[in-house]
């Protein structure tokens, strides 16, 4: 229901302080960049057709530009144990949660992780956090039904298919150079 999408949205943004990448805070967010695409086929639509058939969201993507620093923490190595806890979530390829400023992201994935060190900010981390949703879908086994086995006579009751004219060769008539 939409109703309580939009009610889990807002209640999570409201009573959350702040953002998390899978449940990692960051000390700062310097930018984030949400991008939400529908892709439009390249092939011509006839007149009078549906165009939500020729159209379709991409998966949504988000780029946060983030820091951490060691003085947060008040221990050298923390914002080395915070890049290993991103690469970790990243190599664990499980959908996660990430929250903005403006929106709550639900099955997200680290695709990249850039991070920029120089002298001055050796005891820092300043990364930019690449991430895409994965889309899932629920699927349903179905029967085509029909078949032989739900049939009391199938030799009666199935169709049948023609498969064309048969001919056979002898098996010494295909020997040669086939290259």
């Amino acid at each position: 229901d939409i109703v309580e999408a939009v009610i889990g949205t807002v209640s999570s943004l409201l009573l959350t302080s702040g953002r998390s990448i899978g449940g990692i805070v960051p000390d700062v967010v310097a930018e984030e960049i949400g991008r939400d695409t529908t892709f439009v086929t390249n092939h011509p639509v006839e007149r009078g057709a549906a165009i939500s058939d020729h159209a379709f969201m991409m998966p949504v993507e988000v780029e946060m530009r983030c820091a951490w620093s060691d003085s947060t923490a008040g221990f050298q190595g923390y914002s080395e144990l915070i890049y290993g806890a991103l690469q970790s979530l990243q190599a664990a390829r499980e959908p996660f949660t990430v929250l903005t400023g403006k929106r709550l992201y639900t099955n997200m994935l680290v695709v990249g992780l850039e991070v920029t060190t120089a002298a001055a900010t050796e005891y820092a981390l300043f990364v930019r956090v690449l991430l895409r949703e994965v889309i899932i879908t629920n699927t349903q086994m179905a029967s085509a039904g029909g078949g032989s086995a739900t049939q009391s006579d199938p030799k009666r009751s199935s169709s049948t298919s023609n498969s064309g004219t048969k001919q056979t060769i002898e098996a010494g008539a295909l020997s040669g150079n086939f290259s």
